[in-house]
């Protein structure tokens, strides 16, 4: 009877050793495909990342290129805006008062535009007829005063010829930089630092631009100077820029056709 419960009890613990040699086999496989999954997963997830790293760089370098081309657009856009000024000064501005002249002169001068030879509708054409008697002279006379107190009556006043009562284009500068426009004439800097003016590019002979030092500090070291500056391919007196370095001085830039003269 002992031997058969030994053998019983032999067999129980065999089949325990059995189930847990099973279940540990099994608790190493599950641990090995889960490590496997991880390790995908950590794979996947690598990708992913590499994925979005190359389109964050191919989207920063089609913003670069965007940006250059938005660069370039404003260079072209500012080379047109330049050329539209230096024809409206060149071209276009003489001949608007030009036909303002004539436009003066034909309303001022009315009859006289029509051959003096022609009859018309004016009473007073031609103008080389004659008369035959007093009373048609003095009527005729009378219409030709008419006309002359009307036509100066269209004919308006001149502006202003005294330069003492003329206007001055003036512009403050209050910050590190400034780009002179072509409207510009009275550029006045009051900043508490060095500052860079930027002179526009190749203009009209004559052009004139003043700088001046109105903080009164331009000559107390290199943080305080004006340092002036041609266009791109231009020069000032031979010199790729101009100084000002002396309290409350001024430069006085004139274009001469091909660069810049300090007087």
């Amino acid at each position: 009877m002992s031997d058969e419960l030994s053998d019983f009890l032999k067999l129980v613990a065999e089949e325990k050793v059995k189930v847990k040699t099973k279940k540990a086999k099994r608790v190493a496989s599950l641990k090995a495909d889960l490590s496997e999954f991880f390790k995908q997963l950590a794979e996947l997830k690598e990708q992913e990342i590499k994925k979005e790293e190359v389109e964050v760089e191919e989207l920063a370098e089609e913003l670069e290129a965007e940006e250059v081309e938005v660069e370039e657009l404003a260079e072209e856009l500012e080379a047109e805006e330049v050329e539209v000024e230096e024809l409206a000064e060149e071209v276009i501005e003489p001949v608007v008062e030009e036909v303002k002249d004539q436009t003066l002169v034909e309303r001022s001068l009315g009859l006289l535009t029509s051959p003096s030879d022609e009859k018309n509708s004016d009473p007073l054409t031609p103008l080389n007829q004659e008369f035959v008697t007093q009373k048609d002279f003095q009527k005729h006379y009378t219409k030709i005063i008419e006309r002359i107190q009307q036509q100066l009556s269209t004919v308006g006043g001149g502006g202003e010829t005294r330069l003492s009562f003329m206007d001055t284009p003036t512009t403050l500068v209050t910050s590190a930089s400034y780009e002179v426009s072509r409207r510009d004439y009275y550029i006045g800097v009051n900043y508490a630092g060095a500052v860079t003016i930027t002179l526009p590019g190749a203009t009209k002979t004559g052009k004139t631009f003043v700088v001046k030092d109105e903080s009164g500090e331009a000559g107390r070291g290199t943080n305080r100077y004006i340092t002036v500056l041609p266009a791109a391919g231009d020069l000032i007196d031979s010199k790729d820029r101009a100084i000002l370095a002396y309290d409350w001085g001024s430069l006085t830039f004139v274009w001469r056709g091909d660069s810049w003269r300090v007087i």
